[in-house]
């Protein structure tokens, strides 16, 4: 269904050529044939998006939560901004004849084309476009709709595109998923070992029942329990700052540290001072990667997880 879409829009712009039509209805009634909004977001199910590269992104409603292509599970603000955008959104004008050739061959060139589900039922479609070169609207094209139109949000200054997780006309599944690595209240917690491979006398082991504290060597040794407490009450929250796509610029004999909680291993990795860094690499903040359960490569800031890794003098001072 999806490439016959495809079709029909390059299909739209070959026989339309560079020619304007004439509107045969006022502007008012245009726009009123031509919704994109979605009354109530609240009812949509699933939404799907294809970008013209192949990529495509299904989040998929579960209860009170989202997953993202059935595996991951997506960011709160991220569908929160998305159905939000599907419900504000309107129409700001027609597209000007100055304007229509480019703004149809972006379209079909390299359109977002989106879906909204409630159930198994398409409640809208329509294909994103470029934005327009004020930056103030985004030209996008409704399904079934013969003409595309300039749309934007009222009061909001700024284009539509990144608001449905497109950047460079491309989607990308990171861009979805959530950043969670660890959400744990303290009673969630049963065990933590900590282990620091440079410095292993640093290691320890943490039990919570009964609250047992043991060192690298396996000895148990008191431990400052308000320290502990702030321990287990610090895994609330923690979140990487992106997901890299790219292992093999690691070298994984450098890990430094492996911190088990529960069954979730989490491995930090030294990042090479030689290697060519990109933007978040080049540091204001000191990151690592790291490594849960020997999933994706994740770079993480020091300064949200310093709080978490942890030797074991900073739990009995």
């Amino acid at each position: 269904m999806l490439k016959k879409y495809w079709i029909h829009i390059v299909i739209f712009i070959t026989g339309m050529g560079i020619f304007w039509l004439i509107k045969s209805d006022t502007e008012s009634s245009i726009i009123e044939n031509n919704k994109f909004a979605i009354e109530d977001t609240s009812l949509i199910t699933k939404v799907f998006l294809a970008d013209r590269n192949g990529n495509t992104i299904s989040l998929t409603k579960n209860k009170e939560s989202w997953t993202v292509n059935d595996k991951y599970a997506v960011r709160k603000d991220a569908i929160a901004t998305l159905l939000s955008t599907a419900k504000k959104i309107s129409i700001k004008k027609p597209v000007s004849k100055e304007a229509f050739e480019n703004a149809v061959k972006f379209i079909a060139t390299t359109g977002v084309y989106v879906e909204f589900f409630e159930g198994d039922k398409i409640v809208k479609s329509y294909t994103i476009g470029s934005n327009t070169p004020d930056h103030l609207g985004t030209y996008m094209l409704l399904k079934g709709s013969e003409k595309p139109f300039v749309v934007h949000i009222p009061s909001f200054n700024g284009f539509l595109s990144p608001r449905y997780g497109i950047q460079a006309n491309a989607l990308d599944v990171t861009t979805w998923r959530s950043t969670t690595v660890f959400n744990l209240s303290f009673e969630a917690i049963n065990q933590i070992k900590y282990t620091h491979y440079l410095n292993p006398e640093n290691s320890f082991f943490l039990r919570t029942n009964p609250m047992e504290l043991m060192n690298s060597q396996n000895k148990s040794i008191s431990f400052n329990n308000d320290k502990i407490l702030k321990l287990l009450n610090s895994f609330k929250n923690l979140n990487c700052e992106t997901f890299k796509k790219d292992k093999s610029k690691i070298d994984f004999a450098t890990q430094i540290e492996e911190l088990v909680v529960n069954s979730d291993t989490l491995r930090t990795y030294k990042i090479s001072e030689t290697a060519v860094k990109t933007k978040e690499e080049n540091f204001t903040v000191d990151r690592k990667y790291a490594t849960l359960n020997n999933g994706e490569l994740m770079l993480i800031q020091d300064y949200v997880f310093n709080k978490v890794l942890i030797n074991i003098a900073e739990l009995t001072k």
